[in-house]
């Protein structure tokens, strides 16, 4: 009959769904996925960063600073006649609006204002002038390469900072930067600023953390295949080391692309039983939905690893001594059947990939495990039509 299909039976529904991505194409998948994410995230940020501010300010909330007040205080930065009080709330009017930072930018010399202060002795100044920075980089493509043009080499020398405050802001700038404009990548990759944060990731205070993953998630995710294996490598090597919390949603991803890369799947090879640990953590807590990025991270690194690994390393999921046959089924078919169809998809893919596995025997704990998982057919269904 024409346009008919033949049903598949399920162990060649398994067998299909370990076919669905190529490795290159998840490395894309996830690239477009973070890039989406990163356009949503830097809206959220200007929102919350701008509502941090006006509180710390001790503002009421409803202050409006317009373009012709940034146009004012520009003119007064580029001539040195700034105050201090101005100075503090620059940065807040940038973030305000995109409007702001064209106003800010369309001021001749207003840049140079800016790393005058930064690349000078006064700490106060630096910090303002930094914080202005990192909010212009929350700006548009165009913002960030006029900014990143001008300021990165001026950015880098503060890496090397003793002053946490204004080292942090430094980083989330750059990741900034690198998120909002391939020509600002482009300058920091060609003045090798992934060695300088592969350096401090491996030796900065836990405070600095959560902005040097910042930064290094957006550098991987633009730059994947910029990157050389030997500076990848390393990376991965000092991630590894340094053994950071898996409850950091930006870590999680960024341990998602690595996964993607052949070099590194080796060394993420001996923070599976974590990983796995995590998955089984998030996938049982009361709130499932609010950890959702690091469910579909998770499950991601484990496809991207365990596909072509030894048996032994398979068996960190399949054959876990720490859960039984029942908690694998029950994990394994919540997330068959989850909410989000995107988690359904990356589980049918997982265990597509375990049933294809080179070692007949983790291809056999598949088959196996196929009679107790109801929702595989479901979920198979399900993405086929969405197809």
């Amino acid at each position: 009959m024409r346009g008919y299909k033949q049903r598949m039976t399920v162990d060649e529904e398994v067998e299909e769904a370990g076919k669905l991505q190529s490795n290159d194409s998840t490395v894309e998948i996830v690239r477009e996925e973070l890039r989406e994410a990163t356009f949503t995230k830097r809206k959220q940020n200007r929102t919350s960063q701008w509502s941090k501010n006006r509180k710390n300010l001790g503002e009421s909330g409803n202050q409006v600073f317009s373009t012709e007040y940034v146009n004012e205080k520009a003119k007064l930065l580029k001539r040195k006649k700034i105050s201090l009080e101005d100075y503090r709330y620059l940065p807040n009017a940038l973030i305000q609006s995109e409007e702001n930072i064209y106003a800010f930018l369309s001021i001749d010399q207003s840049l140079s204002g800016l790393i005058r202060d930064l690349s000078g002795n006064n700490p106060t100044f630096q910090l303002y002038a930094a914080n202005c920075c990192c909010n212009i980089a929350l700006g548009n493509a165009k913002a960030c390469t006029t900014l990143g043009k001008a300021v990165i080499p001026y950015l880098l020398i503060e890496l090397e900072s003793l002053n946490h405050i204004l080292l942090e802001v430094c980083i989330w700038t750059i990741g900034n930067l690198v998120a909002g404009s391939n020509v600002a990548f482009s300058i920091l990759h060609a003045q090798h600023c992934l060695k300088y944060l592969t350096l401090l990731l491996s030796n900065c205070d836990d405070s600095i953390l959560p902005s040097v993953i910042y930064a290094l998630l957006h550098y991987v995710h633009v730059g994947f295949y910029e990157i050389s294996k030997s500076d990848m490598e390393e990376l991965v090597q000092v991630i590894v080391k340094r053994n950071i919390l898996y409850e950091k949603s930006n870590f999680i991803w960024l341990l998602a692309l690595l996964s993607s890369s052949t070099i590194c799947k080796t060394y993420l090879h001996s923070i599976l039983p974590q990983i796995v640990d995590h998955l089984y953590l998030l996938s049982s807590g009361p709130d499932k939905l609010a950890h959702v990025n690091e469910i579909t991270a998770s499950i991601r690194i484990l496809a991207n690893t365990l596909h072509n690994s030894c048996e032994n390393k398979a068996d960190i999921l399949l054959r876990n001594s720490k859960y039984s046959h029942e908690d694998l089924c029950l994990l394994l078919n919540k997330l068959l059947s989850h909410q989000y169809m995107h988690i359904r998809r990356e589980t049918l893919w997982l265990i597509g990939n375990l049933y294809n596995h080179r070692s007949s025997s983790v291809g056999k704990n598949v088959r196996d495990l196929v009679p107790f998982l109801p929702a595989l057919n479901q979920a198979f269904l399900a993405i086929s039509n969405c197809a």
